[in-house]
């Protein structure tokens, strides 16, 4: 591999994951950022952004600008692909939730991956999932998704290594916004205060349409991840999903959904009130068993005394089972949030940087 004193890294998502990555590494001096693109299109400069620069970009996307509208000695591209067809680019790291499979494809012809983006992994099928995976392997590119699932837990890494012999289980909760919102309910919150507080600063646990959250779509795909790290060929229609929302609550516009999402907290009370008066809990848990291929995500009820409930604020908590080993290894911590994300991406930028020393 090629000795480089920086990576040059290709940034696709400024908001406010991307922007903490780049307050965080713009004066790093292992990373150059030579392209950044927003839904808006790509900005590029083939020596790399100064600080000064990136600083601007900052502060326009933090008053609500657009990429496009950036002043300066830049070039304007149209996407990212021209970005890799145009420029020479080391890295492309993606920290959008945009369907990037086909980015992808091409990307690894020239460029290593590093990604927190769960779509393109998780919203394709196995097979297109497997194709992304001998496309690394016959480029010799890495393709690091590990973020997707615990931050910088890097959850699908950690199962990988205990999968030598193959897994049994998982179980448990891998939504940061849910295992929240499931403490606070336990706790005597409504659900809506609950959602409302895993939105804002300084938590910003959830996605931006909370509503992937509260039915399970980012469960969904994170347990669809983790079983295709163990070998199974998971798709999505095999995960049974108890999903909060109605149909209605579904289709709405998200600014009537947040005005509607009070409708939703006396079933959730009613239910916390019925799991303590038994000595239980209730929980937003996911259980993949692997070796029957069965998949299955939602309201649980568990003793009091389960180590999830010890869990705390935004803690991603997966229970892997793996065959021939005497006892199950339990994972905890925070799985959500932006310097918990930025630390996922910059733990894989920073190990290829030390493949390319």
């Amino acid at each position: 591999m090629e000795k480089v004193t920086n990576l040059r890294v290709a940034l696709l998502g400024v908001g406010t994951i991307g922007g903490e990555l780049v307050r965080l590494t713009k004066e790093a001096p292992e990373i150059a950022y030579v392209a950044l693109a927003d839904r808006s299109g790509a900005v590029a400069k083939e020596g790399g952004f100064s600080q000064a620069d990136l600083d601007g970009m900052l502060m326009l996307k933090g008053s609500g600008g657009r990429l496009r509208d950036l002043e300066g000695d830049h070039v304007n591209m149209g996407g990212m692909l021209s970005v890799l067809e145009d420029f020479d680019v080391d890295v492309l790291v993606d920290v959008t939730d945009a369907q990037t499979h086909d980015l992808y494809m091409d990307a690894l012809d020239v460029a290593h991956i590093v990604s927190s983006n769960k779509v393109p992994i998780a919203e394709v099928s196995f097979d297109g999932y497997m194709a992304l995976i001998a496309k690394a392997d016959e480029q010799h590119k890495i393709l690091d998704y590990g973020t997707t699932v615990g931050a910088g837990l890097k959850l699908p890494d950690v199962v990988k290594r205990l999968s030598v012999y193959g897994v049994e289980r998982v179980n448990g909760c891998l939504s940061g916004t849910m295992n929240y919102v499931s403490q606070r309910v336990n706790e005597g919150a409504l659900l809506s205060t609950a959602l409302n507080e895993a939105m804002k600063p300084p938590r910003n646990y959830a996605e931006p349409d909370p509503r992937i959250d509260l039915g399970g779509e980012d469960f969904l795909r994170k347990l669809v991840i983790l079983g295709r790290v163990c070998g199974n060929s998971v798709e999505r229609d095999m995960v049974k999903v108890e999903s909060l929302l109605s149909g209605e609550l579904k289709a709405m516009p998200i600014d009537d959904f947040l005005e509607a999402l009070p409708s939703l907290d006396a079933d959730m009370r009613h239910r916390a009130e019925v799991a303590k008066r038994s000595g239980h809990r209730i929980w937003f848990l996911g259980e993949g068993d692997l070796e029957n291929d069965e998949y299955s995500i939602g309201i649980r009820e568990i003793p009091v005394g389960d180590p999830i409930t010890r869990s705390r604020e935004s803690d991603n908590v997966v229970t892997v089972h793996p065959r021939h080993w005497r006892r199950p290894v339990t994972v905890m911590g925070p799985g959500a949030g932006p310097r918990e994300t930025v630390a996922g991406i910059l733990s894989g930028l920073y190990s290829l940087h030390r493949l390319f020393r």
